[in-house]
C-alpha cells in the first residue's frame, strides 16, 4: 500500500468516525447533563411541595432540557469531534506508516493504536472542550478550575471511544494488507 493511500485511508476515516462519534456522544452526554442539573435543582427544593399536577410540567421540563442539553452538547461535539478525529486519524497513519508497516503483529498494533489514541484523544479533547466553554462562558466571572473538572468526563469518554474509532482504522488496514 502506498504511504500516500495509508496516511489519507486512516485520516479521512478518523474523522468521519470522529465526527459522529463527536455527536452523538455530545448530544446525549448533553442531554443526560442538563437532566442532572436539574433534579439536583429540584432536591435542593423543598419536596413537600410539589403536588400530582406538577408531574406533566416537571416531564415537559425533562423533555426540553434534555433537548437543550443535546444541543448544546453537539455544539462542544461536532467540532471536537471533527477536528480530533481527523487528527488522531493522521497520527494512526503516521504511527501505522513508521512502526507497522508491512504489517506482522496484528495484536500488537491493534494495543498501540488504540493506547495512542485514547490518550490523544483525551488530551486533544479536553483542550478543545475547555476552549469552547471558555468562549462561550463570562470570562471575569467563570470558575476556571470547575470548568476544567466539568469538562473532564466528556475529554474520558471521547479517549474511550477513540479506542473503538482506532479498531475501526485497525480493521481495515489489515483488510488492505491482506489483500496487497
Amino acid at each position: 500500500m502506498a504511504t500516500f493511500k495509508l496516511i489519507l485511508g486512516a485520516t479521512w476515516r478518523g474523522g468521519v468516525f470522529g465526527l459522529i462519534a463527536g455527536t452523538s456522544g455530545g448530544a446525549t452526554y448533553g442531554a443526560i447533563f442538563t437532566n442532572v442539573l436539574f433534579f439536583f435543582g429540584l432536591l435542593a427544593q423543598d419536596l413537600t411541595q410539589i403536588r400530582s399536577n406538577d408531574i406533566p410540567s416537571a416531564i415537559f421540563a425533562v423533555l426540553v432540557l434534555a433537548l437543550i442539553g443535546s444541543v448544546m452538547g453537539a455544539l462542544f461535539g461536532v467540532p471536537t469531534g471533527f477536528v480530533v478525529g481527523l487528527l488522531n486519524g493522521l497520527l494512526v497513519g503516521i504511527i501505522t506508516r513508521v512502526f507497522f508497516f508491512p504489517l506482522r503483529d496484528a495484536k500488537t498494533y491493534r494495543r498501540v493504536i488504540a493506547m495512542v489514541s485514547v490518550l490523544f484523544t483525551g488530551i486533544a479533547s479536553w483542550f478543545c472542550f475547555f476552549a469552547i466553554i471558555l468562549f462561550y462562558s463570562n470570562r471575569d466571572k467563570a470558575d476556571v478550575p470547575m470548568l476544567a473538572l466539568i469538562v473532564t468526563l466528556p475529554a474520558l469518554i471521547a479517549g474511550v471511544a477513540s479506542a473503538l474509532i482506532s479498531r475501526a482504522i485497525a480493521v481495515w488496514y489489515e483488510s488492505v494488507e491482506i489483500r496487497d
